[in-house]
């Protein structure tokens, strides 16, 4: 609209939006806030996220920002249903409140998370946000604000969600008015697109000699396919390539599949009437997206894959099929694929543990490896195999590197980054950081980010050098959030290293297992739902709160064993578990700040309740496959004591 719009809520729309219900338990989570809406009716009343209650997060968001003296703001968002309609709504009520909101330029559309946080850091503003969902069915709507930093924002999430409650009871007793400015105004900027700067610093993030793979495979015949789920990735992809000059397409080293941008994903993850969403680690994607028909009339050597917003990454490679057995027996799965090959999909843990290892080694031949102190980080469910290289390279004296693990959720890796730049800049020998059980570990004078994963398929990795802003005015040490764009490249680097070597992903990570000597080799994920989160009205909310109900005995159950003596835990587990089924001994039960966390004699546990899904999620890993999944169903499967 060319003009100024308002939206008038008072307390006959309360009454009929039910939108105080809503706000009651409105809250941000581990990915800001991500639920049900409607893709056909932007205000469907009977889903949670709607046109109105967006308006009402936003104008709240926006009282807040004018009260802290906030006065620029970047907006972005990926492809679901109605994103376009989320950032005019947003720069409209922001602009309103006389803040600069920048936008991507005229012509591009979205923009991935990434992109989102480093822009916001590198451009200097005072944040932003990106309305994504992630990996989640295209039936759910998401909203992620970032502080100034780049990442997600912490100090002013339970603000924002009072201020949301405020608006609902000044409506209730008379009226609310929320202004939405002009669509385009002065204070709207189509300026943001940091690519070119985000490039500069991918590489320093890649090392030199893994960039120089590319080109001689790609003479070879090397080719990768990358399957963009039709989200964000490809436009601001493509243009990445270009700068550093690896080809795509015809005579290229990258194609992409699914390349049309597409609010329903071109429906990637529905099985049979179920819509399991587009997490690219979920065998409903990594087996659905065609790359078995393209590998196996080798018009690609590896497949990898996006998600809509580039913040998780996955991949689909081949081996010879005499390494088939090998492969299964040390975790990796593996599917037939012709008389000479077979298929291996590889889990997030897995490519995670391949590429710290493999940037080790990089560094190591680069003369790198100690003029830092480089840091391996993980969330607590994430595979320890990861921390176990940089445990062995410690061990064998070729360097001092540090492992430290945070709870789940990116925005714990960026309280961790921003924590050490405080200290850095503070003069600070040596730096430190204290984890949620209280265990300190030190690092040194000069802590760099090697790898920060998680286990659900988001990862980034920090630079030798704090990077600085466009101005001058700030340094980061490493990014803010998930970037699977680094991740592909980094992925993309290695499968061209092992097409020059005539090598495959197989070999290499059972090579890896055998020269760390891994114990962490078996890993298991399994996820309970708690009730249909595509259900609507009446319907949801009975369905919902039944959920609850189990997941909150389940959590509380699990969180009274933490402290407890071993022997108590194993007595009370023991009491539960089916007959026949056997537990380890424990070693120690405590809370990972979301979850509870078993440590077992050679194994390990989690339970907790996942924050942008409605599942509770089993974690379980060890050296023993059987003694792994029998225990993780067992305990995924025991009756909750009322």
């Amino acid at each position: 609209a060319e003009t100024e719009e308002r939206i008038v809520l008072d307390a006959a729309l309360i009454e009929r939006s039910g939108v105080d219900r809503w706000a009651a338990s409105f809250k941000l989570g581990t990915a800001g806030y991500r639920d049900l809406l409607d893709p056909a009716d932007l205000f469907n009343f009977e889903v949670p996220f709607n046109g109105l209650s967006a308006a009402l997060i936003l104008e709240a968001r926006a009282r807040l920002s004018v009260r802290k003296g906030i006065r620029k703001l970047h907006v972005g968002g990926e492809v679901r249903p109605h994103t376009q309609e989320f950032i005019d709504l947003a720069t409209r009520i922001y602009t309103a409140h006389g803040m600069e909101v920048h936008l991507r330029p005229e012509g591009m559309r979205t923009t991935p998370i990434w992109l989102s946080s480093f822009g916001v850091f590198y451009d200097e503003l005072d944040g932003g946000e990106n309305f994504t969902a992630s990996h989640s069915q295209n039936y759910k709507g998401g909203w992620k604000p970032m502080e100034a930093a780049g990442g997600q924002l912490l100090e002013m999430a339970g603000q924002i969600a009072d201020g949301v409650r405020d608006l609902v009871e000044e409506a209730r007793a008379g009226k609310v008015e929320i202004i939405l400015a002009p669509a385009n105004n002065d204070l709207v900027f189509r300026d943001f697109d940091p690519l070119v700067p985000y490039v500069d610093v991918l590489r320093q993030v890649i090392p030199t000699n893994l960039l120089a793979e590319i080109a001689p495979a790609q003479k070879r015949g090397f080719r990768a396919g990358i399957c963009t789920e039709g989200g964000s990735m490809a436009p601001t992809a493509r243009r990445i390539f270009a700068e550093l000059g690896i080809g795509m397409d015809e005579g290229g080293a990258v194609f992409f599949t699914h390349e049309e941008e597409s609010s329903t994903f071109h429906g990637i993850g529905i099985l049979d009437g179920v819509n399991h969403g587009v997490d690219p680690g979920k065998w409903q994607v990594y087996k659905h997206v065609g790359a078995q028909e393209l590998l196996r009339e080798r018009r690609c050597d590896v497949f990898f894959i996006w998600d809509p917003d580039g913040d998780r990454f996955n991949m689909v490679t081949v081996a010879p099929a005499a390494v088939a057995d090998k492969a299964v027996a040390a975790g990796l799965e593996v599917d037939p694929l012709d008389a000479e090959r077979c298929l291996v999909f590889f889990k997030p843990n897995q490519i995670y543990f391949m590429l710290t290892a493999l940037k080790i080694q990089s560094l190591h031949e680069a003369g790198e490896l100690n003029n830092y102190n480089w840091i391996v980080a993980s969330t607590f469910p994430t595979s320890l195999s990861i921390g176990e290289v940089a445990q062995r390279v410690t061990e064998r004296g070729t360097a001092r590197l540090a492992t430290f693990r945070v709870p789940v959720g990116f925005k714990y890796f960026a309280s961790l980054v921003g924590d050490l730049e405080e200290q850095i800049t503070a003069g600070t020998d040596p730096t430190r950081a204290t984890d949620v059980t209280g265990v300190e570990t030190e690092f040194g004078p000069r802590p760099r980010l090697l790898m920060m994963a998680e286990e659900s398929g988001g990862a980034a990795m920090g630079s030798a050098e704090p990077v600085t802003s466009r101005h001058g005015n700030r340094q980061s040490l490493a990014p803010k959030e998930k970037d699977a764009m680094q991740i592909g490249i980094m992925s993309l680097c290695l499968a061209a290293r092992l097409h020059n070597k005539q090598g495959s992903f197989a070999e290499y990570y059972l090579e890896l297992l055998d020269e760390f000597d891994t114990r962490y080799r078996f890993y298991e994920r399994r996820d309970i739902t708690l009730f249909d989160e595509s259900l609507q009205g009446a319907e949801r909310d009975a369905a919902k709160a039944a959920g609850n109900d189990l997941k909150e005995r389940t959590v509380a159950f699990f969180a009274s064993l933490e402290g407890k003596d071993p022997a108590t835990v194993a007595e009370t587990l023991s009491g539960l578990l089916p007959e026949g089924v056997g537990l380890p001994t424990i070693e120690r039960v405590f809370h990972a700040g979301d979850g509870t966390f078993i440590e077992f004699a050679e194994q390990w546990f989690e339970l907790r309740a996942s924050g942008t899904d409605a599942v509770l999620r089993f974690y379980m890993e060890g050296r023993d496959r059987q003694t792994v999944a029998e225990l993780n169903k067992a305990l995924s499967e025991m009756p909750i004591p009322e």
